[in-house]
C-alpha cells in the first residue's frame, strides 16, 4: 500500500517507520503523491514497466520486507503525465545547503531530460518539494524560473492538499492539473519575496481547491446519490430517502460545506445531467429517481470515448 497524503501532514510519524532511510522514504512519499494525484501507476526501480507508457517512477527500491532504498545520483522520480512530464525533486534539508546541497543539480537534470527527450521546455515541469522552502531556494530558483524555466516550489502540506483534492473528485483531468502547475510557475515568477510567495501559494491552492470542487459538484453528487440509491434497493428512490442514506457521509458533508447550496438540487442535477437517473413523474412533493444499470451507463461512455478519439485521430 501506498503512504498516505496523511504522512505529508505527519512527516515526522511517517519517517519513523523508517529510522535508517529518512530520504529514501520521504522521496518514497512523494512519488506515491503523485502517482495518487494523476491516478497513474506507481512504478520504483525494481519494478519499472516500459510498457505503461503514462506513470510515476521513483529511482528508489522497495524491497519485499518494506526495506527502501534511495534513487542513485540524478531525478528522484518522474511523472510521465499526458502529454507532459514532472521531474519531482525533494529534500528533507531545512537550511541554506538546501539549496547549495540539494538542490543546484537538479537544474542540470532538467536540462539533460529535455535533451535526451528531445521535447520542448514548455511540457516539462521541475517540481520541487520540501517540508520548509528555505529563502535561498527559493531565490534560486525563481531567478531561473524568470528565465523561462517551469520550476515548481511546493511545501509537503501544499502538496497533501492538492492530493486530497484529487481523491476526492476521482474524475480530475491532466489537463486541470496542467493548469494548475503553470499557475504555480507563474506564482514563482512574480512573488517579491519567499515570504509573499508561500502566502500567495497557500491562498492560490486553496481556491483551486474549491474551483475544482465546483467544476466537478455534478460528477460527486450524482456518484455518491447513485450510490446512496443502490443501497436503498428500491426500484424507484425519493431525493429523503437518498438524503438520509447520505446523513453521516464525510465526504458529502464537507462538498456540502464548501459550496453550500441546496442538497436536493445538487443530488438532483448530479444524476441527472451524468445521466446516472432518470427523473419519475409522480404526484409527490419530492423527486424520485430511477438509477440506470452499470452496463447501460458503461456503454454509453464507451461509445462517447469512441467518438472523441474518431474526431481526435
Amino acid at each position: 500500500m501506498l503512504p498516505a497524503s496523511t504522512d505529508l501532514l505527519n512527516l515526522n510519524q511517517y519517517l519513523h517507520q523508517y529510522p535508517k532511510e529518512h530520504a529514501a522514504a520521504f522521496e518514497y512519499l512523494i512519488a506515491s503523491a503523485f502517482s495518487q494525484i494523476f491516478y497513474l501507476p506507481f512504478q520504483s526501480k525494481d519494478t519499472i514497466n516500459n510498457k505503461e507508457k503514462y506513470r510515476v517512477i521513483w529511482y528508489g527500491k522497495v524491497n519485499k520486507n518494506n526495506v527502501i532504498s534511495k534513487s542513485p545520483s540524478g531525478v528522484d522520480s518522474i511523472c510521465f503525465a499526458y502529454r507532459f512530464y514532472i521531474l519531482i525533486e525533494c529534500s528533507l534539508r531545512f537550511g541554506a545547503n538546501q539549496w547549495r546541497k540539494e538542490f543546484i543539480e537538479s537544474l542540470k537534470h532538467y536540462k539533460k531530460f529535455i535533451k535526451s527527450k528531445k521535447v520542448s521546455e514548455d511540457v516539462v515541469f521541475l517540481t520541487i518539494v520540501v517540508p520548509k522552502l528555505h529563502k535561498d531556494t527559493f531565490t534560486g530558483f525563481q531567478q531561473k524560473a524568470k528565465e523561462g524555466l517551469n520550476i515548481i516550489l511546493l511545501e509537503s502540506p501544499f502538496l497533501a492538499k492538492i492530493v486530497d483534492t484529487a481523491k476526492l473528485i476521482s474524475t480530475i483531468r491532466h489537463l486541470d492539473l496542467r493548469q494548475l502547475l503553470k499557475t504555480m510557475v507563474k506564482q514563482l515568477r512574480e512573488s517579491t519575496s519567499c515570504k509573499k510567495f508561500k502566502i500567495n501559494m497557500r491562498k492560490y491552492i486553496i481556491e483551486w481547491h474549491e474551483e475544482i470542487l465546483k467544476r466537478e459538484r455534478n460528477v460527486f453528487f450524482g456518484l455518491k446519490a447513485y450510490e446512496a440509491i443502490k443501497k436503498v434497493g428500491k426500484h424507484t428512490v425519493a431525493t429523503s430517502d437518498i438524503l438520509v442514506n447520505l446523513n453521516r457521509d464525510h465526504d458529502f458533508n464537507y462538498y456540502l460545506k464548501v459550496l453550500g447550496g441546496d442538497p436536493k438540487l445538487h443530488i438532483k442535477d448530479g444524476l441527472l445531467s451524468e445521466r446516472l437517473a432518470c427523473l419519475i413523474i409522480v404526484p409527490e412533493e419530492e423527486d424520485f429517481f430511477c438509477k440506470v444499470d452499470s452496463i447501460d451507463f458503461k456503454e454509453r461512455g464507451l461509445r462517447l470515448i469512441k467518438n472523441v478519439e474518431k474526431i481526435d485521430g
